[in-house]
């Protein structure tokens, strides 16, 4: 998945979300809707992999979006091969590298890589906060 195509999934996740609110809660009352949408891309050597998110918040009133990108870091080399020779997701590579069951679903490869110095929430929760200034800062935009 190219950068554009994960900036694209966020996008798409923000806007479907709000959809699903109004129509399955039949909820109205929406200020923001939020999208995030996870990505590997190609590292600068061509052949490494490169771990990224990106979070889109949609404002409702005016139809605009906000996106903002997490920082990024490198998938080890294992887990790329498992990628790309079989085709696998990153959880499940990171489950059978690191001997683990649903990395997908705890601290992510994030918690995995930095020893829970950093997890899956705190890794997304600057993007979201990034995303979110120009409405914190409506004069400025």
């Amino acid at each position: 998945m190219t950068d554009a195509e994960t900036l694209k999934g966020a996008r798409n996740r923000a806007t479907n979300a709000l959809q699903a609110v109004r129509k399955e809660l039949k909820e109205e009352n929406v200020d923001f809707s939020v999208g995030l949408e996870g990505g590997l891309n190609l590292g600068e050597d061509g052949d490494s992999l490169v771990c990224h998110a990106w979070m889109c918040v949609l404002c409702v009133k005016t139809g605009k979006a906000s996106v903002a990108r997490t920082a990024s870091f490198m998938i080890p080399p294992k887990v790329t091969q498992l990628i790309r020779d079989k085709k696998m997701e990153l959880g499940e590579a990171d489950d059978i590298v690191f001997k683990r069951t649903k990395s997908g679903q705890g601290s992510g490869t994030v918690g995995i890589l930095t020893h829970n110095l950093i997890d899956r929430c705190e890794y997304y929760r600057h993007a979201l906060i990034m995303a979110l200034i120009p409405y914190r800062n409506p004069d400025l935009y």
